[in-house]
């Protein structure tokens, strides 16, 4: 459910003539080269090519106006500086998916857990279940995790995966064991508690999610959680207002959990989307666990 074109400027190199000393005497101070100058551009351009961290911030920038096409190149080239470390590959493997390219971006994850080491290995097992499961491949994530889970069966970031595709198959009985392991495992988890709470209400109890999740937030305000998480928070409590058909709520609530008015409007669109007919039941279902 929850489910970025310009060319970098360059710079260039000037020749200058000389300065005509003879013709020109009034100017004699002020005859100046701006060689040494331009040559400092060229080397921390250079040095920028070679800093991912450089590289990430642009592709992010680009993500944030839309242009995907030119964050793709960027963040491709942090990956191509840092092939096996999750800062770098993940951006560039979401939004290969973002636009379409999920085979794509698999073969990038697959190719960046040749070799390593085993922390990363397992962020990015839980990136490839997750970018499966957005793109409506809840199995293929299952059949991701099962086997990865069977060898690390103390991940809590793993379960929580886990709990999400089954969310995305209606399993939510399932899923919300998921959950509940990874709470056994990691009581302090809000994410394990906030996807629980999401599947409460998926599975049609959404007042007691809404118990559930005011609870949780005020819990991670306490925490001093990030807003990252507190978004994640209210775009839940968002989705369980609008099955709730309390639409007001349910956009502003909605507000803290999107980057910009075009998310706002999609939202929007998605709420009204949830909100019980005269049937009593939503115009869709099949929602999404948002992510950890």
């Amino acid at each position: 459910m929850r489910i970025m074109r310009r060319t970098p400027h360059r710079t260039r190199l000037l020749s200058l003539a000389p300065c005509a000393l003879a013709a020109m005497p009034l100017l004699l101070t002020g005859c100046v080269s701006n060689v040494p100058s331009n040559r400092a551009a060229i080397a921390r351009e250079r040095q920028a090519a070679q800093d991912p961290r450089a590289m990430v911030h642009i592709g992010d920038a680009a993500r944030d106006q839309g242009d995907l096409k030119t964050a793709i190149s960027f963040y491709g080239r942090a990956a191509a500086l840092r092939p096996q470390d999750p800062a770098y590959v993940t951006p560039y493997a979401e939004t290969l998916a973002a636009t379409g390219e999920l085979g794509q971006a698999m073969a990038v994850i697959r190719q960046a857990r040749t070799g390593a080491d085993a922390q990363s290995d397992l962020r990015f097992i839980v990136l490839q279940a997750r970018l499966l499961t957005s793109s409506q491949r809840p199995l293929d994530a299952i059949a991701i995790l099962t086997p990865a889970i069977a060898r690390h069966p103390d991940s809590a970031t793993l379960q929580i995966g886990l709990g999400i595709a089954l969310d995305n198959t209606r399993d939510f009985t399932h899923a919300q064991a998921a959950y509940q392991r990874a709470l056994a495992l990691d009581p302090s988890s809000l994410a394990a508690e906030n996807n629980l709470e999401l599947s409460i209400a998926l599975a049609g109890n959404p007042q007691e999610a809404l118990t559930g999740l005011d609870r949780l937030r005020n819990k991670a305000v306490g925490r001093g959680a990030s807003d990252a998480t507190l978004a994640t928070i209210d775009g839940n409590l968002a989705i369980i207002y609008a099955l709730l058909g309390d639409l007001p709520n349910a956009r502003r609530v909605g507000m803290g959990a999107v980057a910009n008015t075009r998310e706002l409007r999609d939202n929007d669109r998605f709420y009204s989307l949830l909100a019980p007919t005269d049937s009593g039941a939503p115009d869709r279902s099949g929602l999404s666990a948002t992510p950890d």
